[in-house]
């Protein structure tokens, strides 16, 4: 014991010796002096001109290689590499990278740099990961072949469905100056959550209050928040160029939606594998969003709950025409019932 404090004590000593010496060094170049003023208003040695670069090498600056001048495509490329090329015109295999600089793109065009993300689609996702694209479509011919056709019935007779019980519950607040915060905590949903259940709450971009807001009303339903699932919007054909993006508040350009995920009661990934799938999809959603509908939220949500969630019993709040989908109960939003008939 008495040799290690020893030993600590040296390695001490060593230390204050080197941060003394480093300030004598500081020291002794504070007291240099500063270059005469005749000196600095010498000219400057004008650098050389750049060497010719040779005409296959890559260009120099990032930027998209324009289509009449793409490379022909190489017949040895592997089956993924090949898909890129031909989908992806500023693809270069060699360099497995998509060259461009996003920001000085939005900045002259407008264009989003999540535009250009590979693979965002659902059906191109796993185009290199065959067999998790296997699974997935074993587990969507699972619940198409499994579940119930789609059923409705309007908000005002949401409390119709008590006492029936449901594993997952997907909220999309219309909020207005109708429904605020403080009506969406008084739903029953702890009346219809199932223990354990899960909760999907849309909650907004972020700007405002919404992602406390939201944590707020999960825990006075009994949920705890374990997730976040995040919608990134793509302007590929709402772009009308450089400064068109609506008008904001906020420091930065709002381009994504939040949906918290709450948790009731006690769920384990180890051993409550009936219950739940971890790890089959991302917690981002990269899609244009509906022209004809701004307030839609991505139709892959329902893939991502039915994937990551087995219970059987789902439910959406607020949900519209579009969104009726097998093995889901929709209660409709005011005044969307009337578009069914």
């Amino acid at each position: 014991m008495i040799g290690f404090a020893n030993e600590l004590l040296a390695a001490h000593s060593r230390l204050i010796v080197d941060v003394r010496t480093e300030q004598k060094h500081r020291n002794q170049i504070y007291t240099l002096h500063s270059p005469s003023h005749e000196l600095l208003r010498l000219p400057l040695i004008p650098s050389p001109p750049p060497s010719p670069l040779p005409e296959d090498s890559p260009p120099t600056s990032p930027g998209i290689i324009p289509e009449s001048q793409s490379p022909p495509v190489k017949t040895d490329l592997p089956p993924a590499k090949r898909a890129r090329v031909a989908r992806y015109h500023n693809y270069v295999p060699e360099e497995e990278t998509i060259r461009n600089d996003y920001s000085q793109r939005y900045v002259d065009g407008g264009e989003w740099p999540q535009n250009w993300v590979m693979g965002a689609e659902s059906e191109h996702r796993f185009e290199e990961y065959p067999k998790q694209q296997r699974l997935l479509n074993l587990k969507k011919a699972s619940v198409n072949s499994h579940s119930l056709p789609p059923s409705y019935l309007p908000f005002t007779e949401l409390s119709r469905l008590q006492p029936s019980k449901f594993d997952v519950i997907l909220i999309d607040p219309p909020f207005s100056s109708s429904f605020t915060w403080d009506h969406l905590q008084e739903l029953p949903i702890p009346s219809l959550a199932a223990d354990p259940s899960f909760v999907f709450l849309w909650v907004g971009s972020g700007a405002g209050e919404g992602l406390e807001r939201g944590r707020e009303i999960l825990a006075k339903w009994g949920y705890r928040r374990c997730e976040d699932v995040v919608w990134v919007k793509t302007n590929r054909s709402s772009n009308r160029g450089p400064g068109t993006d609506p008008p904001t508040t906020s420091l930065l350009t709002r381009t994504k939606q939040h949906c918290l995920i709450g948790i009731r009661g006690t769920v384990r990934r180890s051993t409550d594998s009936w219950f739940v799938h971890c790890n089959v999809d991302t917690d981002v959603i990269i899609w244009e969003g509906d022209p004809l509908d701004p307030t839609r939220k991505p139709p892959e949500m329902y893939t991502l709950i039915e994937n990551f969630c087995l219970g059987v019993r789902r439910l959406e709040i607020f949900g519209r025409p579009s969104s009726l989908r097998r093995g889901w109960v929709t209660v409709l939003g005011q005044g969307q019932d009337e578009r069914l008939l």
